[in-house]
């Protein structure tokens, strides 16, 4: 379960989601960077991992109406939301919205983890 908020008070800013097991919310890349050298060799510098560098895609089918016009509410009306995964808080943007056919598939940028 995926619930998502404003932060600020707003009777319609909040909804929670049932994503689909193709949702991708373990996906990411460490700032990695491979540098060729002179020698024939190369350079490999490691930066770590970062939660800002991720990017939530989630999925649900057959969501209702109401869920449908919260979701598209949200996404209007808010630059930033907060999500509540299993994983941890965390705040992001919402990067695009796609209610065909009753689906919905959202894209969500991290910003950073709160908890």
């Amino acid at each position: 379960m995926i619930s998502i908020t404003v932060s600020s008070y707003d009777l319609l800013g909040h909804l929670c989601l049932n994503p689909e097991p193709s949702s991708e919310l373990k996906r990411n890349t460490r700032r990695v960077s491979r540098t060729a050298t002179l020698d024939g060799g190369c350079s490999i510098s490691d930066q770590g991992f970062s939660d800002a560098d991720r990017t939530f895609t989630v999925s649900q089918k057959n969501i209702s109406k109401n869920l449908a016009s919260r979701i598209w509410y949200i996404f209007r009306t808010y630059s930033l939301v907060i999500l509540s995964t299993e994983e941890g808080v965390f705040r992001g943007a919402i990067q695009d919205v796609d209610l065909t056919e009753g689906n919905l598939k959202a894209k969500i940028l991290i910003k950073e983890k709160i908890s």
